[in-house]
């Protein structure tokens, strides 16, 4: 299918800081803003339900979120945000990530393109990052920008910004 062509990269990190392994998609996103001045990012911390407003409709977003599995921690893995129903309704975000996509749909406010990268993580308690993932970062910040076809360079101040 082809998409029309976006008007910007949005990249999300959502997670708390706070509660281990769950601080993953802050700490990528943070790293991507001081790599490169191509995307525009956002950190949300508080409950996903103002998800669809952090873009706009010709945007290509890119959402960048833990989630807990048995396999290795600090795998980053793409998600099929098509095959999303409906989870809990609520995670440590409030809403999470499939119901705030979920209602961006029912309200017609989807961005241009959206894709879901998750990072498997393990501890989701509060406290600090596991040192695992902590060590992933850089790594995990470069692959996504090679995910998103843009090579790192010098970010500008002006670019990035932050949300909480």
């Amino acid at each position: 299918m082809n998409e029309p062509p976006a008007k910007r990269t949005v990249v999300i990190g959502v997670g708390h800081r706070d509660r281990a392994d769950d601080g993953i998609g802050p700490a990528v996103v943070d790293a991507i803003a001081h790599r490169t001045d191509q995307v525009v990012t956002v950190v949300r911390e508080g409950d996903l339900a103002v998800l669809p407003l952090l873009w706009e409709a010709d945007d290509d977003v890119v959402i960048v979120d833990a989630v807990a599995s048995p396999g290795p921690a600090g795998e980053l893995v793409e998600l099929d945000v098509d095959a999303f129903g409906s989870g809990a309704g609520l995670s440590t975000h409030g809403m999470n990530v499939p119901d705030a996509i979920g209602l961006a749909r029912r309200l017609r406010c989807l961005p241009a393109r959206l894709r879901v990268f998750a990072v498997t993580g393990q501890d989701f308690g509060y406290g600090a990052m596991s040192r695992t993932l902590h060590r992933r970062v850089d790594r995990l910040a470069d692959q996504l920008l090679n995910e998103l076809g843009i090579l790192p360079g010098r970010a500008s101040a002006d670019r990035g910004r932050q949300a909480g």
